[in-house]
């Protein structure tokens, strides 16, 4: 396992690292504006997820399962 996981990695700590926030960057380009981004800076990526699938539902994005699987595979890879 690596040193990122979607379990124990805050959205806070992906924003702060240059090495994760940009792979976020790159997977979840609209998300980097997004108001709501730094109210989550607590929660692990897991706890954020529910929210996540909300907001990406209000803004009409496609295959978030996708890219969140995408994400979690690249994440966990570092």
């Amino acid at each position: 396992m690596g040193k990122y996981s979607f379990s124990d990695t805050t959205i806070g700590e992906i924003l702060d690292n240059a090495e994760t926030y940009e792979l976020f960057a790159k997977l979840a380009p609209e998300a980097i504006d997004h108001p709501m981004l730094d109210m989550g800076r607590p929660l692990t990526v897991e706890q954020a997820l529910p929210f996540i699938e909300a907001i990406a539902d209000s803004m009409g994005i496609e295959n978030l399962d996708e890219r969140v699987e995408g994400f979690k595979a690249a994440l966990e890879a570092l």
